[in-house]
């Protein structure tokens, strides 16, 4: 009897495929491990009987991913006549199931032994610890001083395989960048749960996600930020760190650089060269976004320096990726940052056409009044508003608007909120608006024959904009109708280029695509008719 497990794992490391190899290899059993894409197949041949067991204890042996979304299984014949899979990989991986097992265990040989790893696993090779200038032993002493000198408000540097960090008690979130989770039980201590953020807080990759404080402990303790970067002990030394600070109720520690004061340190000495990568993700319920990485294949370096414009190298990463080289693809990237592009991508026109010549930005506010009293109507809108809000005309007048350089949505909005005078940016109150839908802000290229490098018609948007503030609809509204407005036009433009030429699937890139509204709406106004791609590895904006 043969089974076929098909993991969706969008990463083309071997992680997955060496606990699976491992796995197999507990049981008196045929295997074969295949992956291409974003798939990972296990062919496992064995008797009933013991097919059974192996299903049965498989999540013992193969911990939550990033990458992972989930697993088929199917009885099939015969083994395929697949090659085997290559278990080689440079990536470095935080402790694995059977490893943190023995470390726990109190007869074990490697009870509290922080340099325990295996051939799936990493860590330092041959290491000890070095504390107040001796060579000291990985044992549960040593953890138990360094648990009791942080609850003494002691601050420790210590040596991790992600670098040299310095940790201690929380005083006040106010003054922390970033928090290191000891008791995942006590979690929602601080923040609000989330139940794919945490499951993907404790998977094999450890990132670091940005959670959102909740408002009980916001008012408790006075804190004025609402939202902190939190990550897993991501190796052995701070996970059994913080077994013992449970004794003391300490669930949360704050995080500083290597440079910042300390009272001591815990340090390494080791042979080998070693480095664990903290990547920085976002989780939706059907994706993680990766923001921050070093863990992608290095080959993607080389493509996306292939283009000098960030948004045509970030779409060739998606492209490379997700093996979409002899496809159709439209390109929406929209950044915060950058400059935004949207292009379209196929083997049938030989390459890379921009939709969007360019954004132009202009250099100031008076410019945009002056541009906007040549259109139709727009001489009596300007008048109308200079004479409702004339303060906030006068204002915006003599607003420098030269900060904004990039040619991109983001800037006209930075543009608008001046113009509008309103207390927060866009971005901001559309996330806090409570409404489903916002007022139809205008969207637009200028006319022209062309179907591809057309010029952004600005003018209209600000208009519109003007139009609903005149009208009294509040600043909320009409920020949410900023961004709802912007996805109804990618999805619209998605549709117009389809109809002239063959589009397959959409990519969307930059970090405009980590904000959850934003990304929802998107999604929403792209019609069913066209997959979307994200990068899986790749940062979603380098």
């Amino acid at each position: 009897m043969v089974l076929k497990f098909k993991f969706t794992y969008k990463s083309s490391d071997k992680t997955l495929a060496k606990f699976l190899d491992f796995a197999s290899k507990q049981f008196d059993c045929e295997y074969k491990i295949y992956q291409e894409l974003d798939f990972v197949c296990l062919y496992i041949k064995a008797n009933e009987e013991i097919l059974e067991k192996f299903s049965e204890s498989l999540s013992v042996y193969i911990p939550m991913s990033i990458y992972y979304y989930d697993v088929q299984i199917e009885v099939i014949d015969e083994i395929p006549s697949l090659d085997f899979i290559c278990l080689n990989q440079d990536k470095t991986i935080s402790f694995c199931p059977t490893c943190l097992k023995e470390v726990e265990n109190t007869q074990s040989k490697n009870f509290y032994n922080a340099f325990k790893s295996c051939n799936i696993c990493d860590g330092f090779e041959e290491a000890s610890f070095l504390f107040e200038d001796k060579k000291v032993e990985s044992n549960i002493e040593l953890f138990k001083k360094i648990a009791l000198l942080i609850n003494e408000d002691k601050k420790i540097k210590i040596k991790t395989l992600s670098g040299i960090f310095v940790f201690s008690k929380i005083k006040t979130l106010d003054e922390s960048s970033s928090l290191l989770l000891t008791n995942i039980r006590k979690i929602s201590q601080i923040i609000v749960e989330n139940k794919t953020d945490i499951v993907a807080l404790v998977s094999i990759e450890k990132p670091q996600i940005n959670f959102k404080i909740n408002e009980i402990y916001r008012q408790k303790n006075s804190v004025k930020k609402t939202n902190i970067d939190i990550r897993y002990p991501n190796d052995l030394t701070l996970y059994l760190l913080a077994l013992q600070l449970e004794q003391y109720d300490i669930s949360f520690l704050n995080i500083e650089e290597e440079n910042s004061d300390f009272d001591y340190f815990l340090d390494v000495d080791y042979k080998n060269d070693i480095f664990l990568d903290i990547p920085i993700i976002k989780c939706f319920d059907n994706k993680k976004l990766i923001l921050k990485s070093n863990s992608y294949p290095k080959n993607l370096d080389n493509v996306y320096e292939k283009f000098n414009e960030k948004n045509k190298s970030q779409f060739m990463t998606v492209l490379a990726e997700n093996q979409l080289f002899d496809s159709s693809i439209l390109n929406f990237y929209i950044s915060t940052k950058d400059d935004d592009g949207m292009s379209y991508y196929s083997e049938k026109i030989d390459g890379l056409v921009d939709i969007v010549e360019s954004f132009y930005i202009p250099s100031s506010i008076k410019e945009i009044f002056e541009e906007i009293q040549k259109t139709d109507g727009g001489k009596k809108l300007v008048e109308n508003y200079r004479s409702k809000f004339e303060k906030e005309y006068k204002k915006a007048i003599n607003t420098d608007i030269s900060m904004y350089k990039s040619s991109s949505f983001y800037c006209y909005w930075g543009i608008a909120k001046i113009i509008l005078d309103f207390k927060n940016g866009i971005l901001e109150n559309a996330n806090n608006c409570f409404l489903e839908k916002g007022p139809r802000i205008d969207y637009k290229l200028f006319d022209s024959k062309k179907l591809f490098h057309k010029k952004f018609d600005y003018i209209s948007l600000i208009k519109s904009s003007i139009s609903f503030k005149l009208a009294g609809v509040d600043e909320e509204t009409i920020s949410l109708g900023f961004i709802e407005s912007l996805a109804h036009f990618i999805g619209r433009k998605t549709d117009t280029i389809n109809e002239s030429y063959e589009v397959k699937a959409v990519s969307l890139c930059g970090d405009m695509f980590t904000n959850d509204l934003f990304t929802s709406l998107v999604e929403k106004s792209i019609t069913k008719n066209f997959k979307i791609y994200y990068n899986k590895e790749f940062m979603i904006q380098k």
